[in-house]
């Protein structure tokens, strides 16, 4: 098994300003989002107003200190610091087509002391160890991030999942942080702007999506919204009743035995996502909708040399909104006598990113035949069997609003 595996970030301290723009292709190229809101979330000591604008007494509290430079980052953050506000975003996760990221926690931190920041220590005009602030019009973030594959296993390119890049950006400049291939945590200390224009830029495959820096806040976006949705994984496990009625046979004109042939259907899971790995990202404002299938037929017969071959196929469809969309599986020759054949599929349909409901159907074709010498055996009849199932109706209910889809009749039993 091949494994790859993205190192910690080792421990570095610089500027935006200093490096420049650092674009990591990887990343995408979206323009910077904008924020309407420069101040922070509400903290949870409800003194949030100074430690996210960076103003009043937070502003007393630095003056006649030595700054940081501009844009700021220290990777590995691991000093204990004197915490000014703790912020609680409420979009705090970044889904990914691999796992997601997690800002496990924000602080707001009005001055850090030069051994946390690895930089020679300065003195005060009492010849004090004078503490460092952030840059004249930014403030200080300590963002502890960490991020959850989806797997088991690192997985790499050869894989065919992307990896999950992050970057800050900020001032007209990118900054690549790390490429993240397995399960990964680090803290991070960043001086920001106070107008909430730097942001964590989570890329995947060509999609930015990106985090206010100032505040926390995931910004919505209309490619990966599905990643968001509640309940968007339905297990119905729903089994369609089959009924197929025996095949006769006969022996030299007269009734000998029977072809019993049991064909079962099942919808396991309906997912709606924003990535697959067949399809890449959705449209903005639309979603994928996979649903995994399987079918089994079994023969058993009491004449197995004589029922010689076998045909079937079967279609499943999936309907949203009046568009259905389906998945077919046809095999020829399938010397069952008896045994039996099972298919496991996956049907992926482009649908709206608020879909509210989706209706399931299937159908089928079967038959068998025998070839027995000197047509001592000969089957009573045709041995094609054609069939389709009652619907099912699969829910996704919406968050926030009423289903925008009203159900079909008619769910199977």
């Amino acid at each position: 098994m091949h494994s790859t595996t993205t190192a910690r970030f080792g421990r570095r301290a610089f500027g935006l300003a200093a490096v420049g723009a650092l674009a990591l292709a990887a990343c995408g190229s979206e323009d910077a989002a904008e924020f309407e809101d420069a101040g922070g979330s509400g903290a949870s000591d409800g003194g949030g107003s100074d430690a996210s604008d960076g103003g009043g007494a937070a502003a007393d509290a630095t003056a006649g200190l030595p700054r940081l430079d501009a844009g700021f980052i220290l990777e590995d953050f691991t000093k204990d610091v004197t915490v000014s506000d703790t912020l609680q975003p409420e979009k705090n996760t970044v889904i990914t087509p691999t796992g997601t990221l997690t800002i496990d926690g924000l602080q707001a931190l009005a001055s850090v002391s030069a051994e946390a920041v690895e930089l020679d220590p300065e003195t005060g005009e009492a010849g004090e160890e004078a503490e460092f602030a952030a840059a004249d019009g930014e403030v200080l973030r300590a963002i502890d991030l960490s991020f959850t594959h989806d797997g088991e296993d690192d997985w790499g390119a050869e894989d065919g999942l992307p990896p999950t890049d992050i970057s800050i950006r900020a001032g007209g400049s990118q900054s690549h942080l790390a490429e993240i291939t397995s399960d990964y945590s680090s803290r991070i200390l960043v001086s920001v702007p106070e107008d909430g224009s730097a942001a964590l830029v989570v890329s995947s495959e060509g999609h930015d999506q990106v985090v206010d820096l100032l505040t926390g806040e995931r910004q919505e976006d209309d490619i990966a919204a599905a990643y968001y949705r509640e309940d968007r994984v339905q297990e119905p496990h729903h089994t369609f009743p089959v009924s197929i009625e025996p095949i006769p046979v006969l022996y030299g004109g007269d009734a000998d035995s029977e072809i019993d042939a049991t064909v079962s259907f099942q919808a396991t899971t309906l997912t709606l996502t924003a990535w697959t790995e067949g399809n890449g990202w959705a449209e903005p404002g639309g979603a994928w909708l996979e649903m995994a299938w399987k079918c089994e037929t079994t023969i058993e017969t009491s004449l197995p040399g004589l029922v010689k071959a076998g045909s079937f196929s079967a279609t499943a469809s999936l309907t949203v909104a009046d568009e259905t969309t389906t998945d077919e599986v046809h095999a020829d020759k399938l010397n069952l006598s008896p045994s039996s054949n099972t298919q496991e599929r996956t049907l992926i349909a482009a649908v709206s990113a608020d879909t509210s409901a989706a209706t399931v159907s299937m159908s089928g074709t079967f038959t068998v035949e025998v070839d027995a010498p000197r047509d001592t055996h000969e089957m009573d009849g045709s041995g094609d069997r054609e069939f389709s199932l009652e619907e099912l109706t699969v829910e996704f209910p919406l968050d926030d609003a009423a289903p925008s889809a009203q159900p079909s009749d008619g769910g199977g039993g």
